[in-house]
C-alpha cells in the first residue's frame, strides 16, 4: 500500500465508544507520532475505572501474553465463574506437553515458548528472572497443580455465548468489541533514559487494548503504567 500514489483520507472517528476512550486511545497514538486524534460519539458513556475495588463485572478480559490468558482462565474457574476463552483446547494441552517432556529432561519442541529449553529447572530460572515474566503464570500453575490440571482446565472452555465472560489475548481481540472490558497488566513495559515507555509494537497492542470497550474499561491494573506512561494526571481522563 506505501506505493500507491492517492490522497490519504484518515479515518478518525469511532462509533463504539465516547469521548472518553477517545481522549486515551489519542493519547497512545501521540506517543505513536500520530498528530490526528480519534474522535468518540458524544451520545454514548464510556466510564473508565481505575480502582481495583470498585471493579465491576465485564464481558471480557484481555491478556497480552497467552499464558496470562490460561491464568485468567484457570482463576475464573476457580472462583467458580465459567469463563470461555479464545484459544483451542490443544494450545493449552501443548503447555502441559512441552511441560512433562522438560520434567523428564528432554526438549519439547511445542509450544514455542518452551522450545528454547533444556530441562524444567531451566524454564523456572526464566520465569523468574527480570526477561522471563512470560511464562511466569503457566510454570506457578505447573508448579501447583501439575500438567494434568492444565489438561483438564483444557477441557473446561464454556461456549462464548453460554459465558459469564470472554478471555482473550490482544491479538484475537482485534476488530472485536465488548460492552465492559477488564485489560490485564501483562504488557511489556521498560524504562528508557528514566521514563518508562513500550515498543512501538507493544504500544499498538495496548492501543488495541484499549480501544475495545463501549461503555467500561477496567484499567485499574494499568493505572500507574499510564500515569507513568503518559506522563500526565490521569484524572483529566
Amino acid at each position: 500500500m506505501a506505493q500507491i500514489e492517492a490522497p490519504e483520507r484518515a479515518l478518525t472517528e469511532s462509533f463504539r465508544f465516547g469521548l472518553t476512550f477517545a481522549a486515551l486511545a489519542s493519547r497512545v497514538l501521540t506517543l505513536l507520532g500520530e498528530a490526528t486524534p480519534i474522535r468518540g460519539q458524544p451520545s454514548i458513556c464510556s466510564i473508565m475505572v481505575e480502582d481495583p475495588a470498585a471493579a465491576p463485572p465485564v464481558d471480557a478480559v484481555l491478556c497480552r501474553k497467552n499464558a496470562t490468558a490460561i491464568w485468567q482462565f484457570a482463576a475464573g474457574i476457580e472462583m467458580g465463574h465459567r469463563p470461555a476463552i479464545r484459544m483451542n483446547p490443544g494450545e493449552i494441552t501443548a503447555f502441559a506437553d512441552g511441560a512433562d517432556q522438560l520434567l523428564a529432561g528432554r526438549r519439547a519442541f511445542r509450544p514455542a515458548a518452551l522450545s528454547l529449553f533444556e530441562n524444567w529447572k531451566d524454564v523456572q530460572s526464566f520465569a523468574r528472572s527480570a526477561v522471563g515474566q512470560d511464562l511466569l503464570p503457566v510454570v506457578e500453575i505447573v508448579e501447583d497443580r501439575g500438567t494434568d490440571y492444565l489438561r483438564a482446565l483444557a477441557q473446561r472452555q464454556t461456549p462464548e455465548a453460554q459465558a459469564d465472560y470472554v478471555i482473550s489475548t490482544v491479538h484475537r481481540a482485534k476488530g472485536l468489541e465488548w460492552k465492559r472490558v477488564r485489560v490485564v497488566n501483562d504488557f511489556r513495559f521498560k524504562i528508557e533514559n528514566g521514563r518508562l515507555t513500550l515498543d512501538d509494537d507493544e504500544m499498538r497492542l495496548l492501543y488495541v487494548a484499549l480501544t475495545r470497550a463501549e461503555h467500561v474499561l477496567d484499567l485499574s491494573d494499568l493505572r500507574d503504567e499510564l500515569l507513568r506512561l503518559f506522563n500526565i494526571p490521569f484524572a483529566r481522563y
